[in-house]
């Protein structure tokens, strides 16, 4: 019979089975089979003689499910790298993670639609210069203790990873406007045009909202079709228990939070190790 052993054990089922049946001492059985004391002592206390499995045999879960969902979602919106993402989950949300953990809880990246662009200094390179912002909308269901509906709006500028959040109780023509002018007041560059999913948010008419005013500014809008169905971000638990941070703050002051650390809490390798917010005040000097 084939006996299968673990690799550092310097005993055998035979060996452990007279330790446990012996009558000698501790010590006077180590110096008999060259083994340590512990070792003797080990094996006298089992009452079996075969090795003990290495693996754990129950995983303790750190995260809540709602918690692994909003790091994915983290994730995918930030394409961040794994020690970008730890960084801002423990920091801007204050989830206390290891690096393990937060790896084993990250689902696979979905497959990129179409040819990806390249970031930073690479775009640089390639002829790509920071002057668009893209726009996104969500619908957020939020539980009654956070108030119910919620509408967030994110710009990004996407060669260096530049956000720009709020998160508003309303949603209107004037809001959307407003807060574009925010957007445009906050980023480092001379913005030229801005890219939106679908022609419709909250039912509000993006072409017929943004059109006439970007046409003052000198922009442009790019609508991209077909319209995208925002499916609503339902969050039926309280904030406060998923984002321990959430407990002295609205949504909006946490996704402007989080926009700080994004813009200026952490250097990148692809910007030339500086923040967005560096890199793209750089580039507005060196046009000057």
């Amino acid at each position: 019979m084939e006996i299968k052993l673990h690799a550092n054990a310097t005993t055998t089922p035979r060996v452990r089975k007279y330790l446990q049946e012996s009558d000698k001492s501790d010590r006077e059985l180590a110096l008999e089979l060259g083994i340590s004391v512990t070792t003797v002592r080990r094996w006298r206390r089992r009452e079996n003689t075969a090795d003990r499995l290495t693996t754990p045999g129950k995983i303790h879960k750190a995260l809540r499910q709602e918690q692994v969902a909003l790091i994915n979602a983290l994730r995918e919106m930030l394409q961040a790298p794994l020690d970008d993402l730890l960084f801002f989950v423990t920091q801007g949300l204050e989830i206390p993670l290891s690096r393990a953990t937060l790896n084993r809880y990250l689902k696979p990246a979905r497959p990129s639609r179409g040819t990806l662009l390249p970031k930073g200094k690479k775009a640089l390179s390639a002829g790509i210069v920071p002057q668009q912002l893209n726009l996104h909308y969500f619908l957020l269901s939020l539980h009654r203790e956070d108030d119910g509906e919620h509408h967030l709006l994110m710009a990004q500028e996407p060669v260096s990873g530049w956000w720009y959040a709020r998160v508003y109780a309303g949603m209107s023509s004037r809001l959307l406007v407003n807060w574009l002018e925010e957007a445009l007041t906050h980023c480092p560059v001379n913005i030229q045009c801005v890219e939106t999913k679908g022609s419709s948010w909250c039912g509000i008419d993006l072409p017929a909202a943004l059109d006439p005013w970007l046409l003052d500014k000198g922009m442009h809008a790019i609508l991209i079709s077909p319209p995208v169905d925002a499916q609503p971000v339902i969050v039926s638990t309280p904030l406060a228990e998923i984002i321990p941070v959430a407990r002295n703050s609205t949504p909006d002051e946490l996704v402007a939070r989080l926009c700080l650390l994004v813009n200026e809490g952490r250097t990148q390798k692809k910007l030339g190790g500086i923040t967005p917010q560096a890199f793209l005040q750089a580039l507005r000097r060196d046009a000057v």
